[in-house]
């Protein structure tokens, strides 16, 4: 809430007339604000809007560039401080629930009633797009960050199989060395190290410790040797790069994997929907598996949409659309293409992909660790999430600076957060 107090002054020239609701012909365009600019995400966009299509609803298309979406958030700050917000934003996890904090969402309690999205969605996702008794947002798909994505054709030349263990990923890591191939695609960008680490610390430190540092944000817990060793493995990690490791684009780093330049990534399966709107296929060019240390355990992000409220009345549209984007059809088609999976319990998951269907299989299973990424918004608010990542970013680019320093300034940005539970 504090990062948005600076415009909250802003929502009188708009927000009081808001609110009325009518009803539209069919046919009415709903601007929609987002930041899926790749290939993969620019084609599961455009299905979606093609699905939209067909149910009345025009996709009036509000892409703005930029990773993680920061850029979008604060061209959807601009634009509601000028009184012309749009009709949805991809707005997702603590930042979801601060707009709707202000009054800005506008509630989908019927929509969900008459869909019945308490039964037919995974609880997880129900409870993320609910907040205090309102459902706040149409939820579209799972990402699961904790994926290894490797090169199918190098691993098969040189006799490999992918990494169930960090030893195995250190023999394979060597052996590619040899080969003149970079073992792990990587990149200096902070939001890039944090998805690394957070999907390393999950495997070192287990779902229980996971929660207590990343969801509770207990700040003495940060000096637990676990993290420590988390912090090792990420800096050895960074080795694999070479000498001098830039920032470059995850879109960047997978096409490095796709040229056979590099052996392995770790990233979320958005990138698995990145080489597949290349052409590369997922049974031949290329094969995901867990993280080490990760199986049986889920790292999720959740894509959603909101609807806004606002002066043009578009609430019947608005509706419509959450409608037609959860649907069976919608769901199977947008995540094929995104490389995430369904967020409904009730679908056929036999036409996705083998790393999609472990995904969703992962999800469903009542014994997995679902648990929630901090780097991608869904267990911390942006000022802790950026913090944090920056803390990481020193100390991958300061080789001097000790894991245990590291950890000292981790836990301090908790405690200088107020967030601590």
């Amino acid at each position: 809430m504090k990062a948005f107090a600076w415009f909250a002054w802003g929502l009188s020239l708009w927000l009081g007339a808001a609110w009325p609701a009518h009803a539209q012909a069919p046919g009415v365009p709903l601007d929609v604000l987002h930041w899926w600019t790749s290939a993969s995400e620019r084609r599961a966009a455009d299905q979606l809007s093609a699905q939209l299509a067909t149910a009345g609803v025009l996709w009036k298309d509000a892409a703005i560039p930029g990773g993680g979406g920061m850029a979008a958030v604060k061209v959807l700050k601009s634009r509601v401080l000028l009184g012309d917000p749009p009709d949805v934003a991809q707005l997702i996890g603590t930042t979801l629930t601060e707009w709707a904090d202000m009054g800005l969402v506008m509630p989908l309690n019927a929509v969900a009633q008459r869909q019945r999205w308490s039964q037919v969605l995974f609880p997880t996702v129900l409870d993320l797009v609910t907040y205090k008794g309102d459902v706040i947002a149409a939820p579209l798909g799972i990402q699961r960050i904790n994926t290894l994505l490797y090169n199918r054709k190098l691993f098969a030349r040189l006799g490999l199989t992918p990494p169930r263990s960090w030893g195995q990923f250190e023999l394979i890591a060597r052996k590619l060395q040899v080969q003149g191939v970079r073992p792990l695609v990587w990149s200096d960008e902070p939001w890039q190290m944090a998805t690394v680490f957070e999907t390393v610390l999950l495997g070192e430190a287990g779902p229980t410790l996971y929660r207590e540092l990343i969801v509770q944000r207990k700040s003495s817990a940060w000096m637990d040797p676990r993290v420590e060793r988390a912090l090792q493995r990420l800096r050895w990690l960074r080795t694999l790069s070479g000498d001098n490791p830039q920032e470059k684009a995850w879109t960047d780093g997978a096409r490095e994997l796709m040229n056979d330049s590099a052996g392995m990534m770790i990233m979320g399966d958005w990138a698995k929907g990145e080489l597949m709107a290349w052409g590369a296929s997922p049974t031949k060019d290329f094969g995901c598996v867990v993280v080490p240390g990760t199986e049986g355990m889920h790292l999720y992000s959740v894509d959603t949409l909101a609807m806004l409220v606002s002066a043009r009345q578009r609430e019947a549209t608005q509706e419509k659309m959450a409608e037609v984007v959860v649907s069976p059809t919608a769901q199977l088609a947008y995540n094929r293409i995104k490389g995430a999976v369904p967020v409904r319990r009730d679908v056929d998951v036999s036409s996705l992909d083998g790393c999609a269907r472990d995904s969703w299989e992962t999800f469903a299973a009542p014994r997995s660790a679902r648990v929630p990424s901090l780097a991608h918004r869904m267990a911390a608010d942006e000022a802790i999430k950026d913090a944090v990542a920056q803390t990481l970013w020193r100390f991958l680019t300061d080789t001097r600076m000790e894991p245990q320093e590291a950890q000292r300034r981790l836990a301090a940005v908790i405690r200088a957060s107020g967030a601590e539970r």
